[in-house]
């Protein structure tokens, strides 16, 4: 057992989550099949969140689980493969929208659909436009680089189109075309759009994407706080705390009603801007909590 295991199950040991003994037959049990700072601060954020929903909550190991465990809260898309063939309704998080439907079509026949959910790691295609069109007022083209097709893309070009811009997709034939690829896109874009892509975005292929950016003068709208901090402009994204005070709204009203809420994206959502890419870039760009405001007033306009 990890010692961060042995932590948040000595939260729960020690009774610092009340009712979790009494509150009734069922129990939320999150479940963490593996180690990082992000699932170490969603479990700990949940767990105090339960406590202030008085939800009963236990935190396993992938090994066991409570026999009274009436809903899973798996963290990260191992420990929701390893929740597939359980018999309890769960609610995956900090999963991507294409990890979560691949997961669908793995389901056992045992398992009904509706007794599978998720929050999604990703953002809705709106609030990355709006973002975009927050940050870079005067840019029309936005570069898309993907290896296989976007769950998202429908309702990308759709927000794209909406905001009266231009979406270049370039699909990568090989990792060998990657570089060639994207120069080639950037040549006909004001922005690149990183997206959820393995293939694409990954440790080994980040540097040498925004090294080629950053000579080409076109700004990354990156996908997390270490894109940005690794020399993308900024990026819209959701945090584990944010995530987790959402996952025990949906976790309450499973245990009141039975029934668990449908796979939805995250409803709270922070920026992140890399000043000194900006000040090298010549952009002028607001401060993170006036690009929420802008972004929420305008995707409150429309559907995400």
């Amino acid at each position: 057992m990890t010692r961060t295991h042995k932590y948040l199950i000595a939260i729960v040991s020690l009774g610092l989550l009340l009712g979790t003994a009494q509150a009734g037959p069922l129990r939320v049990t999150v479940l963490l099949a593996e180690e990082g700072v992000a699932y170490r601060e969603f479990a700990l954020s949940f767990a105090v969140e339960a406590e202030r929903k008085n939800l009963p909550l236990s935190i396993s190991q992938a090994d066991t689980l409570p026999p009274d465990t009436g809903l899973i809260v798996a963290v990260g898309i191992r420990s929701a493969t390893m929740a597939l063939n359980s018999h309890a309704p769960v609610l995956n998080v900090l999963v991507s929208k294409a990890g979560f439907g691949k997961l669908l079509r793995d389901l056992p026949a045992h398992r009904e659909k509706n007794t599978f959910s998720a929050i999604y790691l990703d953002q809705p295609s709106r609030r990355q436009v709006e973002l975009i069109t927050s940050v870079l007022p005067e840019a029309k083209n936005i570069g898309l680089l993907f290896s296989a097709q976007l769950p998202e893309i429908a309702s990308l070009r759709k927000a794209v189109a909406e905001s009266r811009l231009v979406l270049h997709e370039q699909k990568i034939g090989s990792a060998d075309s990657l570089h060639r690829d994207l120069l080639a896109l950037l040549q006909i874009s004001d922005v690149l759009l990183a997206v959820p892509d393995a293939q694409i975005y990954n440790s080994s292929t980040m540097r040498n994407i925004l090294l080629s950016t950053y000579r080409s003068e076109v700004p990354v709208v990156g996908l997390s706080a270490p894109y940005v901090r690794a020399g993308a402009l900024c990026a819209v994204f959701s945090t584990p705390d944010q995530i987790a005070a959402q996952a025990a709204d949906m976790a309450g009203q499973f245990l009141a009603t039975g029934r668990l809420p449908p796979a939805q994206y995250p409803i709270e959502f922070d920026v992140m801007v890399n000043r000194q890419v900006a000040r090298s870039l010549g952009i002028q760009i607001k401060e993170p909590a006036a690009l929420i405001g802008q972004i929420k007033a305008a995707s409150a306009g429309g559907a995400q």
